[in-house]
């Protein structure tokens, strides 16, 4: 039975790929868990500068997807929704090749990394050249589905963010790097799920330049895959480089105005252990996409 509906599936997300009927009620669905609130330290005392001070917060129950949304869940949405990316619709997606990381017109979602189509097959590793819109749109799509009230309303020009709707929506990253840490309370190691890298995450040092299935390695002690490496996952927040000297004592804290872009926490198939330690912050403009940039959803406990 589960090999038939593993079939039907991939069924689906073939069909998607060149246009056919989907069935759009047999989706596959994020499963999400549970990550229970208390104070937490956002943070590192010896990390990067802007990883700097560690410092308490207080953060609310909250739900995070147990891995990053994968090519068959994005496919579901785009087969609903008839929904064209900002790749589809610009110039492309970046690749990676033998020049290092440049655009190509023609590479959105449906491609990978390098620029390969897929046909039927990767559904289960995580969707990539989609940007932080693309991204908000889906959850947007999600919660229509299931009855929940959305999180963003899309303007021409700009994106309100409705904090208080029980919709999808982008973690913070102060949510992100607590469901890496395993939690409030713990000792919080380098990586997600410990401190050694190998059996945790897809990076550069084995991942063969390219992006892999999710929840092949070890999770984290809440259950999560691959929020070390894999790919970069989008958060709701706008990225600050003094954010942390501010947010000390706050509860749930977010930061939704700036002009250096949105946060990327986690690293990917294509950085170093550095890159992938779960306190590093790095940022991308939200309509950058390309091969080693995904997400994953998280919502507020009701």
């Amino acid at each position: 039975m589960i090999n038939i509906f593993r079939g039907i599936l991939r069924c689906m997300a073939f069909c998607c790929f060149f246009d056919c009927p989907v069935d759009a009620q047999s989706t596959s669905i994020p499963e999400m868990i549970w990550v229970k609130g208390g104070l937490f330290g956002l943070g590192d005392s010896t990390g990067n500068a802007d990883e700097k001070p560690l410092h308490k917060v207080l953060l609310s129950d909250f739900y995070l997807a147990q891995t990053e949304i994968t090519l068959l869940q994005f496919s579901t949405f785009v087969a609903e929704t008839r929904y064209k990316t900002a790749a589809e619709q610009g110039n492309g997606s970046f690749i990676w090749d033998s020049l290092g990381w440049s655009i190509h017109e023609g590479i959105n979602w449906r491609h990978d990394e390098s620029g390969r189509k897929f046909r039927g097959h990767g559904l289960d590793r995580p969707v990539v050249h989609v940007t932080w819109q693309d991204a908000a749109e889906y959850c947007n799509w999600l919660s229509g589905r299931q009855g929940l009230k959305k999180v963003f309303e899309i303007r021409s020009d700009t994106v309100l963010i409705d904090l208080e709707a029980d919709g999808y929506r982008l973690p913070t990253e102060a949510e992100w790097e607590c469901a890496a840490a395993g939690g409030v309370g713990v000792t919080k190691p380098l990586f997600s799920g410990g401190n050694t890298l190998e059996n945790l995450a897809w990076y550069s040092g084995n991942a063969q330049k390219r992006t892999q299935p999710v929840a092949r390695k070890t999770p984290n002690p809440l259950g999560f895959y691959d929020l070390t490496g894999n790919v970069w996952e989008w958060c709701i927040d706008r990225y600050s480089t003094d954010f942390y000297k501010r947010s000390a004592g706050a509860k749930d804290p977010i930061l939704l105005v700036g002009n250096q872009g949105v946060v990327l926490r986690g690293g990917s198939w294509h950085n170093n252990q550095s890159h992938c330690r779960i306190t590093n912050r790095t940022s991308r403009y939200p309509d950058q996409r390309d091969g080693s940039i995904g997400f994953r959803i998280a919502r507020r406990k009701k």
